[in-house]
Protein backbone atom coordinates (compact mmCIF):
# COMPACT_ATOMS: atom_id res chain seq x y z
CA UNK A 1 0.00 0.00 0.00
CA UNK A 2 1.29 3.51 -1.02
CA UNK A 3 0.11 6.66 0.75
CA UNK A 4 0.87 10.57 -0.88
CA UNK A 5 0.71 13.18 1.49
CA UNK A 6 1.11 17.02 0.78
CA UNK A 7 3.43 18.38 3.49
CA UNK A 8 2.75 22.46 3.78
CA UNK A 9 4.05 25.17 6.11
CA UNK A 10 7.44 24.18 5.79
CA UNK A 11 8.37 27.29 3.14
CA UNK A 12 6.97 25.74 0.23
CA UNK A 13 5.09 22.12 -0.19
CA UNK A 14 6.58 18.77 -0.69
CA UNK A 15 4.64 15.36 -1.30
CA UNK A 16 5.66 12.66 1.23
CA UNK A 17 5.20 9.19 -0.50
CA UNK A 18 5.10 6.16 1.64
CA UNK A 19 5.26 2.23 1.61
CA UNK A 20 3.21 0.17 4.24
CA UNK A 21 3.97 -2.74 5.14
CA UNK A 22 2.38 -4.38 7.80
CA UNK A 23 0.64 -1.04 9.06
CA UNK A 24 4.52 0.29 9.07
CA UNK A 25 6.48 2.52 6.83
CA UNK A 26 8.65 0.18 5.22
CA UNK A 27 9.81 2.87 2.23
CA UNK A 28 9.79 6.47 1.74
CA UNK A 29 10.79 9.52 0.12
CA UNK A 30 9.80 13.49 -0.12
CA UNK A 31 8.82 14.74 -3.57
CA UNK A 32 10.40 18.61 -4.20
CA UNK A 33 7.98 19.26 -7.13
CA UNK A 34 8.48 23.26 -7.25
CA UNK A 35 11.65 24.09 -9.76
CA UNK A 36 12.94 27.32 -9.26
CA UNK A 37 16.08 27.90 -11.24
CA UNK A 38 18.45 30.85 -9.12
CA UNK A 39 21.21 29.23 -10.48
CA UNK A 40 20.55 29.40 -14.05
CA UNK A 41 19.13 33.11 -13.43
CA UNK A 42 22.35 33.92 -11.89
CA UNK A 43 24.35 32.85 -15.32
CA UNK A 44 25.92 35.51 -17.33
CA UNK A 45 24.93 38.31 -14.33
CA UNK A 46 26.66 40.96 -13.01
CA UNK A 47 28.74 39.60 -10.31
CA UNK A 48 27.56 42.01 -7.77
CA UNK A 49 24.31 40.84 -8.61
CA UNK A 50 24.34 37.59 -6.84
CA UNK A 51 23.75 40.28 -3.72
CA UNK A 52 20.22 40.87 -4.80
CA UNK A 53 19.24 37.29 -5.96
CA UNK A 54 20.56 34.61 -3.44
CA UNK A 55 18.79 36.48 -0.08
CA UNK A 56 15.85 35.83 -2.54
CA UNK A 57 16.40 32.38 -2.18
CA UNK A 58 14.57 31.63 0.90
CA UNK A 59 12.30 33.82 2.84
CA UNK A 60 13.95 32.49 6.32
CA UNK A 61 17.89 31.84 5.73
CA UNK A 62 18.10 34.97 3.45
CA UNK A 63 20.97 35.92 5.48
CA UNK A 64 22.94 32.79 5.14
CA UNK A 65 22.66 32.82 1.61
CA UNK A 66 23.91 37.01 1.47
CA UNK A 67 26.57 36.06 3.79
CA UNK A 68 27.77 32.59 1.66
CA UNK A 69 27.75 34.39 -1.36
CA UNK A 70 29.71 37.53 0.06
CA UNK A 71 32.06 34.78 1.45
CA UNK A 72 33.10 33.06 -2.29
CA UNK A 73 32.88 36.57 -3.96
CA UNK A 74 35.92 37.55 -1.50
CA UNK A 75 37.30 34.19 -1.68
CA UNK A 76 37.66 35.03 -5.62
CA UNK A 77 39.67 37.52 -4.39
CA UNK A 78 41.56 35.52 -2.06
CA UNK A 79 42.81 33.08 -4.94
CA UNK A 80 43.62 35.60 -7.52
CA UNK A 81 46.12 36.94 -4.82
CA UNK A 82 43.87 39.85 -3.97
CA UNK A 83 42.70 38.78 -0.41
CA UNK A 84 40.34 41.62 0.88
CA UNK A 85 40.62 43.60 4.37
CA UNK A 86 37.78 43.26 6.20
CA UNK A 87 37.29 45.03 9.60
CA UNK A 88 36.69 43.51 12.85
CA UNK A 89 33.37 45.61 12.90
CA UNK A 90 32.28 44.11 9.49
CA UNK A 91 32.88 40.68 10.60
CA UNK A 92 30.74 41.18 13.78
CA UNK A 93 28.09 42.65 12.23
CA UNK A 94 28.05 39.92 9.68
CA UNK A 95 28.09 37.63 12.32
CA UNK A 96 25.32 38.98 14.45
CA UNK A 97 22.65 39.33 11.61
CA UNK A 98 22.65 35.98 10.45
CA UNK A 99 22.66 34.90 14.20
CA UNK A 100 19.68 36.83 14.73
CA UNK A 101 18.20 35.33 11.60
CA UNK A 102 18.66 32.02 13.27
CA UNK A 103 17.03 33.49 16.31
CA UNK A 104 14.23 34.45 14.52
CA UNK A 105 13.52 30.91 12.89
CA UNK A 106 14.34 28.68 15.98
CA UNK A 107 11.35 30.32 17.45
CA UNK A 108 8.69 30.14 14.87
CA UNK A 109 9.71 26.59 13.98
CA UNK A 110 9.02 25.21 17.27
CA UNK A 111 5.54 26.81 17.68
CA UNK A 112 4.35 27.71 13.95
CA UNK A 113 5.80 24.43 12.81
CA UNK A 114 6.10 21.24 14.67
CA UNK A 115 4.75 21.99 17.97
CA UNK A 116 1.15 22.28 16.27
CA UNK A 117 1.47 18.44 14.53
CA UNK A 118 3.19 17.32 18.41
CA UNK A 119 -0.24 18.47 20.22
CA UNK A 120 -2.22 16.72 17.54
CA UNK A 121 -0.95 13.37 19.03
CA UNK A 122 -2.65 14.34 22.35
CA UNK A 123 -5.93 13.73 23.93
CA UNK A 124 -5.87 16.57 25.95
CA UNK A 125 -6.66 20.77 25.57
CA UNK A 126 -3.88 22.22 24.41
CA UNK A 127 -5.43 25.34 22.55
CA UNK A 128 -2.83 27.08 23.62
CA UNK A 129 -0.46 26.13 20.75
CA UNK A 130 -3.17 26.15 18.38
CA UNK A 131 -1.91 28.15 15.16
CA UNK A 132 -3.11 31.78 15.16
CA UNK A 133 -5.52 31.49 18.15
CA UNK A 134 -3.28 29.72 21.25
CA UNK A 135 -2.14 32.45 23.25
CA UNK A 136 1.69 30.29 22.96
CA UNK A 137 1.59 30.73 19.01
CA UNK A 138 0.60 34.50 19.30
CA UNK A 139 3.38 35.15 22.31
CA UNK A 140 6.05 33.21 20.33
CA UNK A 141 5.32 34.93 17.33
CA UNK A 142 5.17 38.64 18.76
CA UNK A 143 8.83 37.83 20.60
CA UNK A 144 9.98 36.52 16.82
CA UNK A 145 8.79 40.05 15.52
CA UNK A 146 10.71 41.89 17.78
CA UNK A 147 13.82 40.08 17.55
CA UNK A 148 14.09 40.63 13.96
CA UNK A 149 13.66 43.91 14.60
CA UNK A 150 17.35 44.13 15.58
CA UNK A 151 18.65 42.71 12.57
CA UNK A 152 16.66 45.83 10.51
CA UNK A 153 18.54 47.95 12.27
CA UNK A 154 21.80 47.32 10.84
CA UNK A 155 20.40 45.03 7.85
CA UNK A 156 17.86 48.26 6.64
CA UNK A 157 14.83 45.32 6.01
CA UNK A 158 14.46 42.53 6.52
CA UNK A 159 13.67 39.41 4.86
CA UNK A 160 16.35 39.89 1.60
CA UNK A 161 18.07 42.68 2.98
CA UNK A 162 22.07 42.60 1.14
CA UNK A 163 23.79 44.72 3.28
CA UNK A 164 26.78 42.54 3.55
CA UNK A 165 29.10 42.95 0.12
CA UNK A 166 33.14 42.18 -0.64
CA UNK A 167 34.97 44.53 1.46
CA UNK A 168 32.60 44.61 4.49
CA UNK A 169 29.21 46.12 5.24
CA UNK A 170 26.53 49.04 4.32
CA UNK A 171 26.04 49.41 7.80
CA UNK A 172 27.03 52.06 10.46
CA UNK A 173 25.46 51.72 13.71
CA UNK A 174 25.35 53.97 16.64
CA UNK A 175 25.47 53.24 20.09
CA UNK A 176 21.89 53.68 20.30
CA UNK A 177 21.50 51.31 17.55
CA UNK A 178 23.68 48.40 19.11
CA UNK A 179 21.72 49.21 22.68
CA UNK A 180 18.32 49.19 20.70
CA UNK A 181 19.54 45.83 19.56
CA UNK A 182 20.35 44.30 23.07
CA UNK A 183 17.01 45.26 23.97
CA UNK A 184 15.00 43.68 21.14
CA UNK A 185 17.55 40.38 22.43
CA UNK A 186 16.40 40.86 26.28
CA UNK A 187 12.73 40.19 25.19
CA UNK A 188 13.90 37.06 23.55
CA UNK A 189 15.85 36.02 26.75
CA UNK A 190 12.72 37.61 28.97
CA UNK A 191 10.93 34.77 26.92
CA UNK A 192 12.97 32.12 26.92
CA UNK A 193 13.25 32.37 30.50
CA UNK A 194 9.55 32.37 31.51
CA UNK A 195 7.45 31.50 28.39
CA UNK A 196 9.98 28.38 26.86
CA UNK A 197 12.25 26.93 29.71
CA UNK A 198 10.59 28.11 32.43
CA UNK A 199 13.95 28.46 34.53
CA UNK A 200 17.17 31.25 35.07
CA UNK A 201 18.79 32.25 31.68
CA UNK A 202 21.97 31.61 33.20
CA UNK A 203 21.12 28.35 35.12
CA UNK A 204 19.60 27.09 31.65
CA UNK A 205 22.78 27.32 30.53
CA UNK A 206 24.79 25.29 32.66
CA UNK A 207 22.58 22.25 32.64
CA UNK A 208 25.24 19.16 31.66
CA UNK A 209 23.48 16.22 31.70
CA UNK A 210 20.06 14.37 30.19
CA UNK A 211 19.03 14.49 34.10
CA UNK A 212 18.78 18.38 33.76
CA UNK A 213 15.56 17.70 31.79
CA UNK A 214 14.35 17.58 35.06
CA UNK A 215 14.60 21.15 36.06
CA UNK A 216 13.11 22.86 33.08
CA UNK A 217 9.44 24.00 33.08
CA UNK A 218 6.83 26.05 30.82
CA UNK A 219 6.37 24.75 27.09
CA UNK A 220 9.13 22.95 26.78
CA UNK A 221 8.46 20.46 29.70
CA UNK A 222 5.01 20.25 27.54
CA UNK A 223 7.53 19.11 24.64
CA UNK A 224 9.25 17.02 26.95
CA UNK A 225 5.89 15.37 28.29
CA UNK A 226 4.46 14.99 25.39
CA UNK A 227 7.57 13.73 23.81
CA UNK A 228 8.14 10.44 25.96
CA UNK A 229 3.94 10.13 26.03
CA UNK A 230 4.26 9.37 22.39
CA UNK A 231 7.70 8.26 22.01
CA UNK A 232 9.24 11.16 20.27
CA UNK A 233 12.95 9.55 21.65
CA UNK A 234 12.29 6.40 19.90
CA UNK A 235 11.43 7.72 16.37
CA UNK A 236 13.21 9.67 13.79
CA UNK A 237 16.62 8.17 13.73
CA UNK A 238 18.80 8.54 10.55
CA UNK A 239 22.58 7.10 9.84
CA UNK A 240 23.59 8.98 13.28
CA UNK A 241 26.41 10.47 11.20
CA UNK A 242 26.79 14.30 11.43
CA UNK A 243 28.81 17.21 9.88
CA UNK A 244 29.06 20.83 10.13
CA UNK A 245 30.99 23.02 7.42
CA UNK A 246 31.01 26.45 9.00
CA UNK A 247 32.62 28.08 11.54
CA UNK A 248 31.52 30.90 13.61
CA UNK A 249 32.40 32.17 17.56
CA UNK A 250 29.90 29.07 18.12
CA UNK A 251 30.05 26.40 15.94
CA UNK A 252 33.00 24.35 15.20
CA UNK A 253 32.86 22.45 11.71
CA UNK A 254 33.73 18.97 11.44
CA UNK A 255 32.00 15.46 11.29
CA UNK A 256 31.43 12.53 13.25
CA UNK A 257 31.09 9.46 12.13
CA UNK A 258 32.03 6.65 15.02
CA UNK A 259 34.78 9.11 15.75
CA UNK A 260 34.94 12.74 15.48
CA UNK A 261 37.07 14.62 13.32
CA UNK A 262 37.31 18.09 12.81
CA UNK A 263 39.22 17.66 9.21
CA UNK A 264 36.96 18.25 5.94
CA UNK A 265 38.23 18.01 1.96
CA UNK A 266 35.01 20.04 0.27
CA UNK A 267 36.59 18.67 -2.49
CA UNK A 268 34.81 15.01 -1.20
CA UNK A 269 31.11 16.80 -1.38
CA UNK A 270 28.98 15.14 -4.16
CA UNK A 271 25.97 15.85 -5.64
CA UNK A 272 24.08 12.84 -7.52
CA UNK A 273 21.77 13.54 -9.84
CA UNK A 274 20.29 9.70 -10.30
CA UNK A 275 16.55 10.89 -8.95
CA UNK A 276 16.17 14.34 -10.11
CA UNK A 277 15.10 16.35 -13.13
CA UNK A 278 17.08 18.35 -15.55
CA UNK A 279 16.04 20.92 -16.69
CA UNK A 280 16.12 19.73 -20.07
CA UNK A 281 13.31 17.15 -19.93
CA UNK A 282 15.01 15.16 -22.66
CA UNK A 283 18.08 14.42 -20.03
CA UNK A 284 15.91 12.80 -16.96
CA UNK A 285 16.64 9.59 -16.27
CA UNK A 286 13.49 7.02 -15.71
CA UNK A 287 13.93 7.20 -12.07
CA UNK A 288 13.89 10.77 -11.26
CA UNK A 289 10.81 11.83 -9.05
CA UNK A 290 11.57 16.02 -8.06
CA UNK A 291 14.15 18.62 -7.87
CA UNK A 292 16.27 17.93 -5.31
CA UNK A 293 19.87 16.23 -5.86
CA UNK A 294 21.82 13.67 -3.48
CA UNK A 295 24.61 15.15 -1.50
CA UNK A 296 27.50 13.22 0.66
CA UNK A 297 30.43 13.85 1.93
CA UNK A 298 33.09 10.49 0.68
CA UNK A 299 30.06 8.62 -0.19
CA UNK A 300 28.22 8.65 3.34
CA UNK A 301 25.48 10.13 3.80
CA UNK A 302 25.55 13.30 6.73
CA UNK A 303 23.19 15.09 8.84
CA UNK A 304 23.86 18.86 9.00
CA UNK A 305 22.08 21.42 11.51
CA UNK A 306 21.58 22.06 14.99
CA UNK A 307 21.72 18.38 16.31
CA UNK A 308 25.10 17.94 14.15
CA UNK A 309 26.16 21.58 15.31
CA UNK A 310 26.07 21.08 19.03
CA UNK A 311 27.69 17.31 18.97
CA UNK A 312 30.88 18.47 16.84
CA UNK A 313 30.58 21.72 19.33
CA UNK A 314 30.53 19.48 22.10
CA UNK A 315 27.91 21.02 24.03
CA UNK A 316 27.21 18.46 26.99
CA UNK A 317 23.82 18.95 27.60
CA UNK A 318 22.87 17.99 24.20
CA UNK A 319 25.52 15.37 23.67
CA UNK A 320 24.19 13.61 26.82
CA UNK A 321 20.55 13.38 25.55
CA UNK A 322 21.79 12.18 22.20
CA UNK A 323 24.10 9.41 24.01
CA UNK A 324 20.97 8.39 25.76
CA UNK A 325 18.49 9.03 22.81
CA UNK A 326 20.41 8.84 20.02
CA UNK A 327 19.18 10.97 16.67
CA UNK A 328 15.71 11.18 17.48
CA UNK A 329 13.09 13.63 16.88
CA UNK A 330 12.70 14.46 20.91
CA UNK A 331 16.86 14.96 20.80
CA UNK A 332 16.60 16.99 17.44
CA UNK A 333 13.95 19.24 18.78
CA UNK A 334 15.81 19.45 22.09
CA UNK A 335 19.05 20.31 20.15
CA UNK A 336 17.65 23.27 18.59
CA UNK A 337 15.93 24.93 21.24
CA UNK A 338 19.25 24.59 23.10
CA UNK A 339 20.88 26.21 20.43
CA UNK A 340 18.59 29.18 20.90
CA UNK A 341 19.98 29.82 24.17
CA UNK A 342 23.74 29.78 22.97
CA UNK A 343 22.85 32.07 20.05
CA UNK A 344 20.89 34.62 22.22
CA UNK A 345 23.88 34.45 24.76
CA UNK A 346 26.95 34.74 22.03
CA UNK A 347 24.94 37.32 20.32
CA UNK A 348 24.59 39.59 23.32
CA UNK A 349 28.42 39.36 23.57
CA UNK A 350 29.27 39.78 19.67
CA UNK A 351 27.19 43.28 20.11
CA UNK A 352 29.22 44.31 22.89
CA UNK A 353 32.21 43.79 21.37
CA UNK A 354 31.68 46.29 18.06
CA UNK A 355 33.63 49.29 17.74
CA UNK A 356 31.71 51.67 15.90
CA UNK A 357 34.81 54.21 15.37
CA UNK A 358 36.25 51.15 13.08
CA UNK A 359 35.54 51.04 9.15
CA UNK A 360 32.76 48.93 8.09
CA UNK A 361 33.98 49.01 4.50
CA UNK A 362 37.07 48.99 2.67
CA UNK A 363 36.30 49.32 -1.13
CA UNK A 364 38.58 46.50 -2.62
CA UNK A 365 41.32 47.49 -5.00
CA UNK A 366 39.93 45.44 -7.89
CA UNK A 367 36.34 45.72 -9.47
CA UNK A 368 34.83 42.00 -9.87
CA UNK A 369 33.84 43.11 -13.43
CA UNK A 370 37.77 43.38 -14.31
CA UNK A 371 38.66 39.42 -13.05
CA UNK A 372 39.14 38.07 -16.04
CA UNK A 373 38.54 34.09 -14.26
CA UNK A 374 38.10 32.61 -11.25
CA UNK A 375 36.33 30.72 -8.77
CA UNK A 376 35.22 31.01 -5.42
CA UNK A 377 33.51 29.01 -2.78
CA UNK A 378 31.93 29.70 0.83
CA UNK A 379 30.38 27.33 3.50
CA UNK A 380 27.61 28.99 6.39
CA UNK A 381 25.85 27.59 9.07
CA UNK A 382 22.00 28.50 8.10
CA UNK A 383 19.13 27.86 10.82
CA UNK A 384 19.02 24.53 9.13
CA UNK A 385 22.03 23.64 8.53
CA UNK A 386 25.29 23.43 6.54
CA UNK A 387 24.93 25.74 3.75
CA UNK A 388 27.68 25.73 0.56
CA UNK A 389 28.16 28.37 -2.39
CA UNK A 390 30.43 27.58 -5.68
CA UNK A 391 30.90 30.21 -8.08
CA UNK A 392 32.73 30.93 -11.28
CA UNK A 393 33.41 34.35 -12.63
CA UNK A 394 34.32 34.89 -16.71
CA UNK A 395 35.35 38.42 -17.32
CA UNK A 396 33.61 39.94 -14.33
CA UNK A 397 30.05 37.71 -15.14
CA UNK A 398 28.78 34.99 -13.48
CA UNK A 399 30.03 31.67 -15.68
CA UNK A 400 28.19 29.15 -13.05
CA UNK A 401 26.76 29.20 -9.72
CA UNK A 402 26.16 26.21 -7.97
CA UNK A 403 24.36 25.72 -4.13
CA UNK A 404 23.92 23.14 -1.37
CA UNK A 405 21.39 23.54 1.03
CA UNK A 406 21.09 22.24 4.04
CA UNK A 407 17.49 20.53 3.21
CA UNK A 408 19.34 18.47 0.25
CA UNK A 409 21.97 16.91 3.06
CA UNK A 410 18.96 15.79 5.00
CA UNK A 411 15.66 14.96 2.95
CA UNK A 412 17.64 14.46 -0.53
CA UNK A 413 16.16 11.24 -2.63
CA UNK A 414 19.45 9.06 -1.31
CA UNK A 415 20.59 6.36 -3.57
CA UNK A 416 19.85 2.83 -4.52
CA UNK A 417 22.20 1.79 -1.48
CA UNK A 418 20.67 3.78 0.84
CA UNK A 419 18.17 5.80 2.00
CA UNK A 420 18.99 9.70 2.81
CA UNK A 421 19.06 10.62 6.40
CA UNK A 422 15.60 11.94 6.68
CA UNK A 423 14.10 8.42 4.60
CA UNK A 424 15.83 6.27 6.93
CA UNK A 425 14.38 8.53 9.94
CA UNK A 426 11.06 7.77 8.38
CA UNK A 427 11.05 4.29 7.62
CA UNK A 428 9.48 2.06 10.87
CA UNK A 429 7.54 5.10 11.90
CA UNK A 430 3.83 3.44 12.00
CA UNK A 431 1.37 6.48 11.14
CA UNK A 432 1.46 8.98 8.73
CA UNK A 433 0.90 11.52 11.23
CA UNK A 434 4.32 10.74 13.02
CA UNK A 435 6.29 10.58 9.58
CA UNK A 436 5.20 13.70 9.11
CA UNK A 437 6.63 14.71 12.85
CA UNK A 438 9.67 13.08 11.59
CA UNK A 439 10.28 15.10 8.41
CA UNK A 440 9.50 18.80 10.26
CA UNK A 441 12.21 17.70 12.84
CA UNK A 442 14.81 18.57 9.55
CA UNK A 443 13.03 21.98 9.23
CA UNK A 444 11.86 21.21 5.32
CA UNK A 445 12.68 23.88 2.80
CA UNK A 446 11.34 23.48 -0.34
CA UNK A 447 11.95 26.52 -2.03
CA UNK A 448 15.47 25.86 -0.76
CA UNK A 449 15.87 22.55 -2.14
CA UNK A 450 14.27 23.05 -5.54
CA UNK A 451 16.28 26.91 -5.60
Amino acid sequence: MKTVDLVERIEGEAKLVCSWKDKIIDDARIEFLNFRGFEYMLEGKSALDTLVYTPRICGICGQAHLKATVDALENIYKNIGEELEVTNKAKLLREIGLNIEIIDSHIKWFYMFIMPDIVKLSSDDLQEYAPLKGKNWLRASSVASETIKSLAIIGGQWPHTSYMLPGGVVSDPTLLDLASMQNYLDTAIDFFENDFAGIDFENYLSFSSVDDLEKVGSNLKDFIELSFEHKLEDIGKGHNQHIVLGESTLFKSGKSKKRLTHKLDFERICENTEYTYNIDKQKDTKDAFGWAKTVSYADNFYEVGPLSRAIISNRKFVRDIHKKYDDSVFTRVIARMDELAYLLYETKDLIKDIDIGEDSFIKPKIALSEIKDAQGTAVVEACRGSLYHKLSLKDGKINSYNIITPTVWNLGPGNKLNPSIAQKAIIGTSSIEKAKIVLRSFDVCSVCTTH
